[in-house]
């Protein structure tokens, strides 16, 4: 009596390159990273230094590249990572906005004159600074100056009715309207001096977006 022949076994499957795990499993490592970093951040535990983390970033991606260029395929995940990295340090380099600062719609209500020596910085959303209830602290004429910066959005600047004040406001592309004075395009800047004797200075500046001044 002949045994019936046993089906020969499956080919062994095949292992992905060594190149292509260590790519992928770099780009999760720089995502999570990053993206820990910027909720931080935003949750105001830390003060990220992102002109150094994200070069920092781009530079092991690339070492990594070169260590497995032998072994190209699979390193898609990690190029795209890279390319999203450089495209903002160019972005950064070329209209300087601030990629520290938190995302979202703040609104800042400062009351003294205190409050403004250290500025407002915004990564990517609406910043609203209102300074109608802002009081001198009987500080002298031009002794008080503001900055704020945007990254990429809109920045607002309420001042009060009665108070002189001097206004240097720029956007690396988009939008400034100071007083109903607007101008628009790449590199836009506006000054006003309502007053001879400013008493309130504001240095404003918005990398992609809009930048407002309005009496309120």
């Amino acid at each position: 009596m002949s045994s019936t022949p046993q089906p020969p076994p499956p080919p062994p499957q095949p292992q992905p390159p060594e190149g292509s795990r260590t790519g992928r499993l770099l780009a999760g490592v720089v995502l999570v990273v990053l993206g820990a970093a910027w909720l931080l951040e935003i949750l105001g535990a830390v003060e990220v230094p992102w002109d150094v983390v994200l070069p920092g970033g781009l530079i092991l991606i690339g070492a990594v590249l070169l260590l497995n260029a032998r072994s190209a395929s699979g390193q898609g995940g990690l190029i795209a990572t890279g390319i999203v990295l450089t495209v903002v340090l160019a972005l950064g380099s070329a209209i300087d906005f601030p990629i520290s600062g938190g995302v979202g719609e703040r609104r800042e209500v400062p009351t003294s004159a205190a409050q403004l020596e250290e500025g407002y910085r915004l990564a990517v959303g609406q910043l609203t600074v209102d300074l109608t209830e802002l009081s001198s602290d009987g500080q002298s004429r031009g002794d008080l100056r503001m900055r704020a910066r945007v990254g990429i959005g809109q920045l607002v600047v309420i001042v009060p009715e009665d108070l002189p004040v001097r206004v240097e406001a720029r956007a690396g592309l988009g939008n400034v309207r100071v007083f109903g004075t607007e101008g628009s395009g790449f590199d836009v800047e506006r000054t006003a001096d309502r007053g001879t004797d400013a008493r309130l200075e504001l240095v404003l500046s918005v990398g992609l977006g809009q930048v407002e001044v309005r009496r309120g």
